[in-house]
């Protein structure tokens, strides 16, 4: 069963950033997530709601299998970032709530990003650590050069999205002993 959700809301959040993106296109920093939900606020909620819960959804599933906790006050302080994101507008004219929105957005990014990058590097899994490492760098080098645009703000996001659903899906290895 958790596989089927951890399926379908990959799924689901992906059809739903990808209708969202073809709004505002993909360059310019005028096709910025947070830009575009100025115009449709209810998509953008809509947006974030389900990134959210797939993500977060894979990661509880994910280190559900690993003794670690410590993704469970993680998750609760990437929800609170995605609250802010998606309750103050990203509009500068409001500076506190322009900035309360762009803490809550940073906030998120970067708290799943860690999380998911924890989570393959503490189950040595360190083709997909290195994997999502170079792709948290990259996307913040890229985010300093070109500012936001949706194609920036939504590879880490894909990237998290495959690299969670096939550690979920993945059939486990059991370990056959010789009866002696």
């Amino acid at each position: 069963m958790k596989k089927t959700v951890c399926f379908f809301s990959v799924i689901t959040a992906v059809v739903i950033t990808i209708c969202y993106m073809r709004i505002g296109g993909i360059e310019g920093n005028a096709s910025a997530l947070s830009k575009v939900g100025l115009s449709h606020p209810v998509f953008f909620c809509l947006w974030g709601v389900s990134t959210y819960f797939a993500l977060a959804f894979n990661l509880h599933t994910a280190y559900g299998k690993t003794k670690y906790k410590f993704y469970i006050p993680l998750l609760a302080v990437s929800l609170v970032g995605m609250v802010l994101t998606l309750t103050c507008r990203f509009e500068y004219s409001n500076f506190p709530v322009y900035m309360a929105h762009c803490v809550g957005s940073l906030t998120f990014s970067a708290v799943m990003g860690v999380s998911v990058f924890l989570l393959f590097l503490l189950t040595k899994r360190y083709v997909s650590a290195v994997i999502s490492g170079v792709v948290l760098l990259a996307d913040l080098v890229l985010l300093l050069i070109y500012k936001e645009t949706a194609l920036i703000e939504v590879v880490p996001v894909f990237v998290g999205y495959v690299l969670l659903l096939i550690n979920n899906l993945r059939k486990e290895n059991v370990k056959i002993e010789a009866v002696r």
